[in-house]
């Protein structure tokens, strides 16, 4: 009876991640390096994974007026942009394909749009996804960029303190939906009856914000949006030169108060 309780037990926990993670489609998002903003793509709260860089679909650069800035699309292990200019903004959007569902489970595999159409596209849903980020915050860039499935920040994301929330909506084909599925952290969060989630800021500021759904008309095949939101200050070059100034003025200073002490200790 003990061995059974015990095996029970061990098999919960190793289902747990799978009944804790909420039903949610991998997303995109971008991280910032050097000067190029890289395309991810996986679950925030676990890390980004291998993807198929021929998925991707588009990637457009936008100023503080949300005009477009030529952008360098670097695809090599993965995808990168390469901004011309100063920007404020990204957008990128990525097909993953089709998979074919398991009426038996949950299980699905990815298939060929040929396969996809062999069986009429019953059980199959394409999956779409996209992401936009921000670095800077103006009247133009507070209004939709235009993607499928849009999150919208309702509030100056860089202006939310640690403690503070950042209120959000989600808009699809530009109309404010009421019942997407929003997750931050790995946590789904609830939505007011105006479709409104509050996002918490906690210590390591705003992480990316999720949201999914699915399309209410497209049956053949059903598709299925998964977005992302994030919002980066980049400092400006003048204010890494300062931090770099300072970085150097206290080495030297630490440096002479080590001579100096070298000079009492030999006297």
């Amino acid at each position: 009876m003990i061995t059974k309780r015990l095996k029970e037990l061990l098999l919960a926990v190793a289902l747990l991640p799978m009944l804790v993670q909420p039903a949610f489609a991998h997303a995109i998002w971008f991280d910032s390096q050097d000067k190029q903003y890289q395309l991810v793509f996986g679950h925030p709260e676990e890390g980004p994974e291998p993807y198929d860089v021929g998925k991707f679909r588009s990637a457009t650069a936008y100023d503080i007026n949300k005009q477009q800035v030529p952008a360098e699309i670097v695809i090599k292990d993965g995808v990168s942009v390469v901004p011309q200019g100063k920007i404020a903004a990204l957008t990128a959007t990525y097909d993953n394909g089709f998979y074919l569902r398991n009426p038996g489970d949950t299980s699905s595999r990815n298939i060929s749009q040929a396969e996809a159409e062999a069986l009429n596209y019953v059980n199959v849903s394409n999956y779409l996804k996209s992401t936009k980020a921000l670095y800077d915050w103006s009247e133009a860039i507070s209004q939709p960029f235009g993607l499928p499935l849009e999150i919208q920040a309702l509030r100056n994301p860089f202006e939310v303190a640690v403690g503070e929330t950042l209120p959000i909506q989600v808009l699809f084909e530009g109309n404010t939906i009421t019942d997407p599925l929003v997750e931050y952290l790995g946590q789904t969060l609830s939505l007011d009856p105006n479709g409104i989630a509050y996002v918490p800021i906690g210590d390591s500021g705003l992480q990316p914000i999720e949201a999914s759904y699915f399309s209410p008309t497209a049956t053949n095949p059903r598709v299925e949006y998964a977005t992302t939101l994030t919002a980066e200050r980049i400092p400006e070059p003048s204010a890494l030169l300062g931090l770099g100034m300072l970085a150097t003025l206290g080495f030297a200073l630490q440096q002479s108060k080590k001579f100096k002490l070298a000079l009492s200790s030999d006297r």
